[in-house]
């Protein structure tokens, strides 16, 4: 393969993860894996929580605001598969859930 499409390749796997990309692309595993923990990590944009990659799932339930006595359970999954589970109080009035995903995100 052109040296400028596993360029590609590792960039799509840093961002997707080296399986994705290999079983998409019918590359060797151990190959893009290799490249991709040799090369730089992408640059993110300075000040931005998440890359334009970043998805918040957010229940219409949650946006409309759930009932006074209920509480509000936030289901965190990370990229790498790892999850957290919080249960917030239906007394924390005005929880930004937004900051603490950027929180969990970190830099």
């Amino acid at each position: 393969m052109p040296e400028a499409l596993w360029r590609e390749a590792v960039s799509a796997a840093q961002r997707y993860g080296v399986s994705h990309v290999a079983r998409a692309l019918g590359v060797g595993h151990a190959g893009l894996k290799a490249r991709t923990s040799a090369a730089h990590p992408p640059k993110r944009q300075a000040g931005a929580a998440s890359g334009p990659d970043g998805f918040l799932e957010v229940s219409a339930a949650q946006l409309l605001g759930p009932a006074p006595a209920a509480n509000l359970v936030i289901e965190y999954v990370a990229r790498e598969g790892s999850r957290l589970t919080l249960t917030v109080p239906a007394s924390c009035q005005g929880f930004d859930v937004l900051a603490l995903v950027a929180a969990l995100r970190g830099p």
